[in-house]
């Protein structure tokens, strides 16, 4: 029913209107609580961000490392010059010339330093025969007056700098790698460099080392052809 009375009808309309106007003070609440809600999953978000951007960082600088040290070694002589040596197949001044480049390397990177309580240089030698890698490693297990009267160096644990860490990576694990690859020479000399670095995170929040280890484990590894190290007939 329409009402013949414009007084009413122009009082009906602004009534109408004026019922769905929206209040900007009602929206700037509703948006604070909503900011509000959402802040704790954003500074958790960010946060991780941050503390894993830098650990990732670091990580790129180890596999830089590695990768550096594979090649300077593969143009080295792991075997002494001279055959009649004590140790035929270790010769120390090849892994320390190595050991030297890494931390070189990493020093130059600016935020990476080994220490040699908690972290690592591991090198190992494999020879490929026929395709096949050899099963024992090189250089074979021995005592390093380095790491102690105890502690044994070399073998299926790899040459390692400090001794904190043995080889991750076994004859089973090369011989696939190799398999995949299938372009290096069927006789030939393999050199494997793995670093291992313990990253203390610079935040440490407890919603994060709730769910993940402090310090992280960070572990990089390359390896490369080694041609004095193919296999003699």
């Amino acid at each position: 029913m329409i009402s013949t009375d414009r007084g009413h009808m122009v009082e009906t309309i602004f009534f109408h209107f004026d019922s769905r106007r929206q209040y900007p003070g009602s929206r700037a609440g509703q948006s604070f609580v909503e900011f509000a809600v959402l802040l704790p999953v954003l500074l958790l978000l960010f946060s991780g961000l941050v503390e894993f951007g830098f650990a990732l960082n670091m990580y790129l600088d180890i596999v830089d490392a590695a990768r550096e040290v594979a090649r300077y070694t593969s143009d080295d002589n792991p075997f002494p010059a001279d055959p009649s040596a004590p140790d035929p197949l270790y010769s120390e001044s090849f892994y320390l010339d190595a050991a030297e480049l890494t931390n070189y390397t990493l020093t130059m990177a600016q935020q990476v330093e080994l220490n040699q309580y908690s972290d690592d240089l591991v090198i190992s030698i494999f020879q490929v025969e026929n395709g096949l890698v050899v099963s024992e490693r090189i250089p074979p297990e021995f005592i390093d007056p380095r790491l102690g009267a105890d502690i044994p160096n070399g073998g299926e644990q790899g040459w390692r700098l400090y001794g904190n860490f043995p080889s991750s990576i076994g004859e089973e694990d090369l011989q696939q790698r190799i398999n995949r690859m299938g372009d290096i020479p069927p006789d030939t000399g393999l050199v494997l460099v793995e670093i291992y670095y313990e990253y203390d995170m610079l935040l440490a929040l407890p919603w994060i080392t709730a769910f993940v280890d402090d310090p992280i484990l960070l572990h990089a590894y390359t390896f490369a052809p080694i041609p004095a190290a193919k296999p003699v007939d």
